[in-house]
C-alpha cells in the first residue's frame, strides 16, 4: 500500500523523493539469535514530503504490523553525556512549567527512565503508558505502569503534564495521534503537552541516512510538527532545538476553543525555526544529489578498510546501527557492534545478524578502526576506548 494522503496535515500533494530497498523493519526489538535476526522481514522504505505542511514520511509503511508489543531495547541512560542532558531538561521543565510535586503521565515510556528521572527531580508522581514496559526496571513507587497503547481510555487521567519522547515519529497516524490527545484535554485547559523528537532538518543538511529505518515512519520538521499541533487544537508555548540540535522539543496546551487557535486554525504564534515550504524543498533536492555521493564515499571507505584487513567495529546499536548497516551489510566488513547498554549484551541486530557486545569486548579485540553512531558521544566513547587501551581511529557520525 502506498500512502498518497499526508497523514500529518490530511493534504494530497506529496510526493516520492528518496528511496531504500529492503530494510529491515525492526530496528530496537530485542533478537536472541542470529537466525532470528536474519529472519527479521524487510520492507522498502520510500520517503516523501507534503507540499502543503512541508511533512517528511515513509509512504510504503505498513500500518499493520505489531512494532512494540515483542519488547524492544532503547534505554539511553546508561551514557553520562546522555544523562546530563536529560536531568538538565527535567530541571528545566520543572521549573518552567511548575511541576514539583505534581504528576506527570507519559505516553511511550519505554522502560520508564524518562518519568523516574523526573518524578524523582520533582517529588511528584508519575504514571507510564508503553505496551512494551518491563516490569521491575523501575522500583520507584511513586510510579505506576499500564503495559498498553494510549488510547481514549485513558482520558480520565490527570495530570500537570504529557509527556511523550521519541514516539510520535514512530507513529503512522501522526495528526490523530494529537486530536485524541487533544480530546482528552478538554476539561484540563491547563495540562502541558511536551514532546521531543528526531527532527529531519539536520538529516536533510548532512545526507544522515543512517537515521532513517523501517521503523521511523515520521519525520517531523519545526514546521510541520507545529503544522501539526495548531490543526490538532494546540497552542504552542516553544518550540526549540537541543542535543546538538538532533530533537525538536514542542511545548503546547490545550487552545481555547474561542481563542481563534481551536482545531483546524494554523494560527498562532510563528516560532523562528519553523522553516519555510521552499527553503525545505531546496534541502530535499540537495539531499537528492548528495546522498549518492556520501553514501559511495562511506562504501569506498569500508571497502578500503577491509582490504587492508583493518578490524572495524560500530559503537552504538539500536536503530542507527541498523540504519547504517542496511547500506553495506553486503561488504562482511564489520564484524561486531558495540553498546553501553548491558541490556544489549548478547542480543542480535534486526535484519543484520550481528552480536551486540559489551564495551570491554574491545579491550583484547583491539580494533583498528571504531565506527561512532552518534558524533554527541565521542568524547566520552574516546575517553572509554583510550582508558581500556583501545586507540583506533574513530570515525564519528
Amino acid at each position: 500500500m502506498i500512502h498518497t494522503v499526508c497523514p500529518n496535515c490530511e493534504g494530497s500533494n506529496t510526493e516520492a523523493f528518496f528511496e531504500i530497498k529492503q530494510a529491515p523493519i525492526f530496528s530496537v526489538v530485542t533478537v536472541k539469535s542470529e537466525q532470528e535476526a536474519l529472519r527479521v522481514p524487510r520492507k522498502d522504505i520510500e520517503l516523501a514530503f507534503c507540499n502543503h505542511c512541508g511533512f517528511i514520511y515513509n509512504r510504503r509503511f505498513d500500518t499493520d504490523i505489531d512494532y512494540f508489543t515483542s519488547g524492544y531495547e532503547d534505554q539511553q541512560g546508561f551514557s553520562k553525556t546522555f544523562m546530563n542532558f536529560a536531568t538538565e531538561l527535567c530541571n528545566e521543565l520543572i521549573a518552567k512549567y511548575q511541576l514539583k510535586g505534581k504528576t506527570v503521565l507519559e505516553i511511550g515510556c519505554g522502560k520508564g527512565d524518562f518519568i523516574n528521572l523526573l518524578t524523582n527531580l520533582s517529588g511528584g508522581c508519575g504514571i507510564g503508558i508503553d505496551p512494551a514496559y518491563e516490569e521491575g526496571r523501575q522500583n520507584n513507587p511513586n510510579l505506576r505502569f499500564h503495559k498498553e497503547f494510549y488510547t481514549q481510555k485513558h482520558s480520565h487521567i490527570t495530570a500537570a503534564m504529557i509527556a511523550c519522547r521519541h514516539t510520535w515519529e514512530h507513529i503512522h497516524a501522526s495528526l490523530d495521534f494529537l486530536r485524541l490527545i487533544r480530546k482528552s484535554l478538554d476539561n484540563s485547559p491547563d495540562t502541558v503537552v511536551f514532546f521531543e523528537v528526531p527532527q529531519v532538518t539536520r538529516i536533510l543538511e548532512i545526507q544522515a541516512f543512517w537515521d532513517i529505518y523501517y521503523e521511523h515512519c515520521s519525520y517531523f520538521s519545526a514546521a510541520s510538527a507545529a503544522h501539526a499541533f495548531r490543526k490538532a487544537g494546540f497552542e504552542i508555548l516553544d518550540l526549540r532545538y537541543v542535543y546538538g540540535e538532533q530533537y525538536l522539543l514542542i511545548e503546547a496546551k490545550p487552545a481555547s476553543k474561542n481563542s481563534g487557535k481551536n482545531s483546524g486554525n494554523n494560527s498562532g504564534k510563528i516560532f523562528a525555526i519553523e522553516e519555510d515550504l521552499d527553503e525545505q524543498k531546496q534541502r530535499i533536492d540537495s539531499f537528492k544529489r548528495e546522498i549518492k555521493q556520501l553514501l559511495g564515499e562511506w562504501r569506498q571507505r569500508l571497502t578500503a578498510l577491509k582490504s587492508a584487513n583493518k578490524k572495524v567495529v560500530v559503537w552504538g546499536g539500536g536503530s542507527k546501527s541498523v540504519g547504517f548497516l542496511t547500506n553495506f551489510s553486503d561488504l562482511n566488513v564489520i564484524e561486531h557492534v558495540v553498546d553501553i547498554n548491558p541490556n544489549m549484551t548478547g542480543h542480535f541486530i534486526p535484519g543484520i545478524g550481528k552480536q551486540y557486545r559489551a564495551p570491554q569486548f574491545l579491550k583484547d579485540y583491539q580494533p583498528d578502526a571504531v565506527i561512532i553512531m552518534n558524533g554527541v558521544y565521542r568524547e566520552e566513547i574516546t575517553q572509554s576506548l583510550h582508558a581500556m587501551g583501545v586507540f583506533p581511529e574513530i570515525y564519528a557520525l
